[in-house]
């Protein structure tokens, strides 16, 4: 993937600045650059202009949820490869299951989850990111 960034930028498209903001310090406090986005429609506009390294995108906003918007960044040639982690309030185990082989989208993160784990499920992410074999 070509990016502009480093191997550690994140994009968050979240409609809760607070979720957004407690997100993106615990990333950026872990060593991540990241970048917000309060909607879906940003969100995609910031996707193609800047190539992050992954997504985190939230799956209930207004507008363009989170799913709709998954799955138009991933018809983009621009934003195609671009891994997407779903954030959600609910437990999704089975939507997200259909949805993720659906939409390519490689995991989800409850937002209740714990600071602490939050930053190692990332980290795990990147990881799976890094080891996974190209396509080419």
């Amino acid at each position: 993937m070509n990016t502009l960034f480093k191997k550690n930028h994140i994009l968050i498209i979240d409609d809760d600045e607070v979720m957004r903001r407690l997100f993106g310090s615990l990333l950026g406090n872990a060593g991540y650059e990241v970048l917000y986005a309060p909607d879906a429609n940003q969100g995609r506009e910031l996707a193609r202009r800047f190539q992050p390294n992954l997504i985190l995108m939230d799956i209930d906003m207004p507008g363009t949820d989170g799913i709709k918007a998954s799955s138009r960044l991933k018809n983009e040639t621009l934003t195609a490869d671009i891994p997407i982690v779903l954030l959600t309030n609910s437990d999704l185990s089975i939507e997200a299951e259909k949805w993720m082989k659906e939409f390519s989208i490689i995991d989800y993160i409850q937002k209740g989850i714990n600071n602490d784990e939050f930053i190692k499920r990332i980290k795990s992410i990147f990881d799976a990111i890094e080891n996974k074999p190209s396509k080419k």
